[in-house]
């Protein structure tokens, strides 16, 4: 059995998984916590491509294709991270077709999340990716009776910053311009009191369904 060969880790905040331009040596899956996948440049400027939540595996590509990974990555908060054997997931993916159409659409669904992710940054401004961030948070939220949502922002500002293309100066400003969208901070803690204006800010299209 694949998992047989699978281990547990619980790791604390800050734990490097793996380097960007490692080999993969198992297939990372994130049990609790949170990670965040990041890049670093010729001029060492580290930004976040992507936070990744507990179900979600990471990053399937490299461990299938045995090829070094585009991006490192390292916990936020404490973590547990299921590791599973790259080379025995590549076994067990080339005789076993359930599995392989399982890994197929984990890949398609990344594949969509990062063209989303490329669509935003051509087509929307700093202020409108955060206002759309939000929404995606409150949509995990509760409304309260008068309205309002409450989102705890899940990373510090300046990493936020990062994952939206902006700087943590610009998104100061991207906070102020959705204020008159009834959107008010408190450190980590966003109150959104109309979520129909903040939609409007965002100059949201559609959403095209998974």
């Amino acid at each position: 059995m694949l998992l047989e060969a699978a281990v547990v880790h619980d790791l604390p905040a800050d734990a490097v998984l793996f380097g960007q331009g490692d080999r993969p040596e198992f297939l990372h899956v994130l049990i609790d916590g949170r990670v965040g996948l990041t890049a670093r440049g010729m001029d060492e400027k580290e930004v976040v491509v992507e936070f990744m939540e507990p179900g979600e595996a990471f990053i399937l590509a490299a461990v299938l294709t045995d090829a070094p990974y585009l991006m490192a990555a390292r916990t936020l908060p404490p973590s547990r991270v299921l590791l599973i054997p790259a080379k025995a997931l590549r076994e067990h993916v080339s005789t076993n077709a359930k599995l392989a159409a399982g890994m197929l659409a984990s890949l398609s669904r990344h594949y969509r999340m990062l063209v989303r992710q490329i669509k935003d940054l051509k087509l929307h401004s700093a202020t409108e990716r955060l206002g759309c961030y939000l929404l995606v948070l409150a949509a995990q939220a509760a409304t309260k009776p008068d309205g309002t949502v409450t989102v705890t922002l899940p990373v510090e500002k300046a990493l936020l910053a990062t994952r939206l293309g902006t700087t943590p100066e610009n998104l100061s400003r991207a906070f102020a311009n959705l204020r008159p969208s009834g959107v008010r901070t408190l450190g980590g803690t966003v109150t959104i009191s109309d979520l129909q204006k903040l939609t409007e800010a965002c100059a949201m299209a559609p959403p095209i369904p998974d």
